[in-house]
C-alpha cells in the first residue's frame, strides 16, 4: 500500500510541479482519492458519496477556473499561439515578449516580412499573455 500512495504522492507533486493542476484543484482530488480509498477498503456509501463529492467539486472548480465549459477553439488558440512563438506552456510572459521579438525582428514588414505573419505573431503574443494574466488572478 504504501508504495502505491508514494506514486500518487509523486504524481500529485509532478503534476504541480509543471502546472497541469494548481493549488485550488488539489482538496477535490484528494477526497476522491480518499473516497475510492474507502470505497475498495470495503466502506461503499461512504466511499462512493466522497468520490461522487470529490469528481463534482473537482468539474464545477474547472468550470468556474477555466471559463463554463471552455471551448476547444480556446485551447486549439493556445496550442497554435505556443506553437508559433515557440514557447512552452510553462514559460513566463517575459519569455514570451523575447521570443515574440524575435520573431517580430525577423517577420516584420519593414524588414521583408508580410504583414499578415506579423499580425498573426502580435495575435499570439496576445492571447498568451492574456491567459498568463488570467490564471495569475487566481
Amino acid at each position: 500500500m504504501l508504495p502505491l500512495l508514494l506514486l500518487v504522492a509523486a504524481v500529485i507533486g509532478w503534476a504541480l510541479w509543471t502546472g497541469r493542476i494548481i493549488w485550488a484543484q488539489l482538496p477535490p482530488i484528494l477526497l476522491a482519492l480518499a473516497g475510492a480509498f474507502l470505497a475498495v477498503r470495503g466502506q461503499w456509501v461512504l466511499g462512493l458519496g466522497a468520490l461522487g463529492a470529490g469528481v463534482t467539486w473537482y468539474r464545477g472548480l474547472t468550470w468556474r477556473l477555466f471559463g463554463t465549459r471552455s471551448s476547444q477553439s480556446e485551447a486549439y488558440s493556445l496550442v497554435k499561439a505556443r506553437s508559433m512563438l515557440g514557447v512552452s506552456a510553462n514559460d513566463d510572459a517575459d519569455r514570451i515578449r523575447a521570443r515574440h521579438r524575435l520573431l517580430i525582428a525577423e517577420n516584420h514588414p519593414d524588414r521583408g516580412g508580410s504583414q499578415q505573419r506579423a499580425s498573426e505573431l502580435n495575435h499570439a503574443r496576445d492571447v498568451l499573455l492574456k491567459d498568463l494574466e488570467t490564471k495569475s488572478q487566481l
